[in-house]
């Protein structure tokens, strides 16, 4: 017998669901009292929450209307691997649609405002990055001016490059960062390399916040075997407040070398 009535472990609950919502409500309400200075987030059961009358995606999204923050992103890293998300939770074929050189900018702008990185690489969003219009045109019509834009302005930005191969030559050190276009050509890598292990930090709050790489696992719910590393590893980067810096003002003319 549990504690709650009706509430088994591993089944969604209309009361689990409000209760999450509940929470992430009152961690923001602690941060802008300024009781807290970050949150780290758990996952949380999306079908469920929406019925407790949470309306976001997700808790990024959640977050970004709370601080009233229109510049945010996700991150994702471990000890080998650092990418940022173009778009998010969005249907496969809508992604083109948000591809647009605007938004590629400010994602770059952003990057190297909360991170000052060395080299950022650009993923394309087409087999080949488009193979010179033959796959796709975002690369020559929207990401391939936004680069150019981004470099102009002192941002070292390069690409856009194929993701296949960008990955190989971000995890043998040549970038630092890499900006991906959709949710699963960043995390594929990601996981691949270090799941259990990394880090979903929100990159544009006012507060430091991240979260576990990995969802619910209701399957596995109330069984033991659950691994709490990623857990582990978002409360240590969430207190080592040093890589959360932020310089608002943009360096002039750096160098910026191939």
């Amino acid at each position: 017998m549990y504690p709650v009535k009706g509430i088994r472990p591993g089944k969604p609950n209309l009361q689990c669901g409000t209760a999450q919502f509940k929470f992430v409500e009152r961690a923001v309400s602690d941060a802008k009292k300024g009781k807290i200075n970050g949150i780290v987030t758990l996952p949380i059961n999306k079908e469920v929450i929406r019925r407790a009358g949470f309306k976001f995606p997700g808790h990024t999204e959640y977050l970004a209307d709370a601080f009233k923050v229109k510049d945010f992103a996700m991150m994702f890293s471990n000890q080998k691997l650092r990418t940022v998300l173009l778009t998010t939770h969005l249907p496969l074929r809508k992604v083109p649609d948000k591809v647009k050189r605007e938004e590629v900018l400010k994602k770059l702008r952003l990057i190297w405002r909360e991170l000052r990185p060395r080299k950022i690489g650009v993923c394309g969003l087409n087999p080949h990055a488009g193979e010179g219009g033959l796959f796709g045109r975002e690369e020559i019509e929207e990401i391939t001016p936004a680069v150019e834009e981004a470099r102009k302005e002192g941002i070292p930005a390069f690409g856009p490059y194929p993701s296949d191969t960008l990955f190989v030559r971000a995890l043998k050190g040549e970038f630092e960062v890499v900006l991906s276009m959709y949710h699963d050509q960043g995390l594929i890598p990601i996981k691949l390399l270090g799941f259990g292990k990394s880090v979903n930090t929100t990159l544009g709050l006012p507060i430091i916040r991240t979260s576990v790489d990995h969802g619910t696992a209701y399957d596995i719910a109330g069984k033991g075997i659950a691994d709490e590393r990623s857990f582990k590893a978002a409360v240590e980067e969430a207190l080592n407040q040093r890589l959360f810096e932020k310089s608002t003002t943009p360096k002039k003319n750096p160098q910026i070398e191939e």
